[in-house]
């Protein structure tokens, strides 16, 4: 998929106003940061010290969450439990102002995952399943009764709570193929035939075996293939990780290969991001292969966020942005995956130090500076000018080197660990969200001129003064390179 494809889903996404559809199991995904100093004198077990704690919707309402990233809307068809999870999970739709009709359920609990987090690495996970829900008739047909022709697409996410029985799921579907209304489904269990008619079914690598009951290599594909046909499924999507997506379909049997994140954080949501992409890709008139390249890019994105983080369009821009310009280094971060990069490494007990400049045309004064600032911390970001920012700054006529070209450059600095754009006349936005330890600038400045000295006391953090190489200048070596050309 190139950026031209992409500009045309934007434009698609801004016409169709038809919504996307989703029914299924949801769930409360709460974290605990902390970490873990010391042996409990109770029991030879670690002591987990809980430094924080994010709750985020999970199951149905995560693939909801992010079908709205992508700026289309979406509702939801669910149930809850009268308890406490199921107050958050609500509050939670409330906040991304998501439409949902959520179905009541007594004597029941909200299922509710909590996962304890060292670091970037989950070190616990607790699991509190809801019961088997058992829906009346009457909820039933409320429920298909959402099928219509204002739909584009219906996903049913499935996670085993009961839900989603094998009868309504043919109902639910047989009533959107009379619509011709594409279903994609996200499957629990081993028999696909609960699915059977549907558009799609995107089972994972684990829940493929267990419907062909095959090892994985030729007989499981020529097994999961003939279980396709026998079902009328047109695509199964197999979800396969580090290896990518493998389709199966009538038209052909194709591995679209994964696209490879800067770093892994979690894996958890990625399941609902890849059939979420699937689902907005068709909404916006693309066929299944297009679809699933994107399904792949969303997928390789948000492995690299913490937690069940959604994907967004802006995600997707500067995927396409940094593949158009060559600009392909792991040192190069989103402003939200900086975020949750700083404060991993802040939990693992590592300094965070910030810099900020143009860094136009690089000059052995830069790479001096640089180092010396590196010595002082664990980890280095360095906060880059657009060129845009450039421009209001220095006059049309900066910058000389471009901004793509200006974070290659960097990114092959040893001293450099982690590069991200701001676009503002400083980088205040960005020192306010991502709190380092130190604030790094050159000895040219005083500490109460250095932008962001004051905000950095709110954290304990300090701004540090580097000594510079005298008369190494951008500037300067702009001035004689015009000089010369005279």
């Amino acid at each position: 998929m190139n950026k031209l494809i992409f500009d045309n889903l934007l434009t698609q996404i801004k016409h169709n106003k038809k919504n996307i559809l989703v029914i299924g199991d949801v769930m409360l995904d709460q974290y605990y940061f902390g970490s873990i100093d010391r042996i409990s004198p109770e029991a030879p077990v670690p002591i987990f010290s809980v430094k924080d704690t994010e709750n985020k919707l999970g199951g149905a309402a995560n693939v909801v969450n992010n079908i709205i990233n992508f700026g289309v809307k979406a509702s939801l068809v669910s149930s809850v439990a009268n308890d406490q999870s199921g107050e958050i999970l609500l509050e939670l739709l409330k906040q991304k102002k998501i439409s949902s009709n959520i179905i009541f359920k007594k004597n029941d609990l909200t299922t509710t995952k909590i996962r304890s987090v060292v670091g970037n690495q989950q070190l616990l996970r607790q699991d509190f399943d809801s019961k088997l829900i058992t829906l009346t008739k009457l909820e039933e047909s409320k429920i298909i009764n959402k099928v219509k022709k204002n739909i584009s697409v219906i996903i049913l996410s499935d996670y085993g709570k009961g839900f989603l029985t094998q009868e309504l799921c043919q109902k639910i579907i047989t009533k959107a193929n009379k619509e011709k209304i594409p279903v994609l489904v996200d499957p629990k269990g081993n028999d696909i035939s609960k699915y059977k008619n549907a558009f799609a079914v995107t089972p994972n690598k684990k829940e493929a075996l267990s419907f062909t009951n095959m090892g994985d290599g030729v007989l499981h594909e020529k097994t999961l293939n003939k279980l396709r046909i026998q079902n009328n499924i047109k695509n199964i999507i197999e979800t396969n990780g580090e290896n990518g997506i493998n389709l199966y379909s009538n038209e052909c049997q194709k591995r679209f290969p994964a696209v490879s994140p800067k770093q892994i954080f979690d894996v958890s949501g990625a399941g609902d991001s890849v059939i979420s992409s699937i689902a907005v890709a068709l909404h916006a008139g693309f066929n299944i292969e297009s679809s699933l390249t994107l399904a792949n890019i969303a997928a390789g994105t948000v492995i690299s966020k913490i937690g069940t983080e959604p994907v967004s369009l802006e995600d997707l821009k500067d995927f396409f942005v940094t593949n158009d310009s060559s600009v392909v280094s792991n040192k190069i971060y989103k402003l939200e995956e900086m975020r949750s990069k700083a404060a991993q490494l802040k939990r693992q007990g590592k300094t965070v130090g910030f810099t900020n400049g143009c860094f136009d045309i690089l000059h052995s004064g830069h790479v001096s500076y640089l180092n010396e600032a590196k010595k002082n911390v664990d980890f280095l970001i360095l906060g880059l000018n657009t060129d845009s920012s450039i421009k209001k700054i220095k006059g049309s006529s900066r910058p000389i080197v471009d901004q793509e070209n200006r974070a290659q450059v960097l990114s092959g600095l040893s001293s450099v660990d982690a590069i991200v754009f701001f676009n503002e006349n400083t980088p205040i936005k960005l020192i306010k969200i991502i709190q380092p330890h130190f604030l790094i600038k050159g000895n040219d400045y005083k500490v109460e001129e250095v932008v962001g000295h004051k905000e950095i006391k709110k954290w304990a953090g300090e701004v540090m003064l580097i000594d510079l190489i005298p008369g190494q200048s951008s500037t300067n070596i702009i001035k004689k390179i015009n000089h010369s050309e005279k």
